[in-house]
């Protein structure tokens, strides 16, 4: 029996976290550069100045960690939860955030389907479809497969989710 959860990344929680960090560094950088340039007066040329290029590069700098964080394996920080993978011995269940069943696939309404995404410029990566009446849900392991052979590739129209090992080896017994 294996489980798992697809997540997707909250814009607003990523930018609001962007903001609440690059935001009020910048401000106490420039305000320190700006009093130590133009002792004892304050230069709003010299703090404007500061703060586009300070905010620049804090913020390029609080982009990349949050990146890096929010796309490590297993992370779940900033993100909302989006559907939720059970296999069991009899199949594979596939439901929403909520808890509203997409699919089952002893009962037919869920296939898994070993499949290839057009990954980069031409290159395949063999992955799982999980085809339920909502869409399909594209799913690879963290990492990536080389391509199935006999199978021709997808264009994927949606995000292909990163799933632990564990899973996509049971996925991969139920797979037609």
């Amino acid at each position: 029996m294996a489980r798992g959860t697809l997540w997707k990344t909250s814009t607003p929680r990523f930018l609001m976290r962007l903001t609440a960090i690059s935001l009020p560094t910048t401000a106490a950088i420039s305000g320190a550069f700006t009093a130590w340039m133009s002792w004892p007066d304050f230069s709003f040329m010299v703090f404007w100045v500061s703060l586009v290029s300070v905010g620049f590069i804090v913020g390029l700098i609080t982009l990349l960690s949050l990146i890096v964080r929010v796309d490590a394996p297993g992370s779940t920080w900033l993100k909302l939860p989006l559907q939720h993978i059970e296999v069991l011995e009899n199949g594979a269940t596939l439901s929403d955030a909520s808890g509203v069943l997409l699919g089952v696939q002893s009962a037919g309404t869920l296939q898994v389907v070993r499949t290839n995404l057009r990954h980069g410029k031409g290159g395949l990566a063999g992955a799982v479809a999980l085809e339920h009446a909502g869409g399909t849900t594209w799913v690879v392991p963290y990492q990536l497969l080389g391509a199935w052979s006999g199978i021709r590739g997808v264009h994927h129209t949606a995000e292909a989710h990163r799933i632990e090992d564990p899973l996509f080896d049971a996925l991969l017994t139920l797979a037609d």
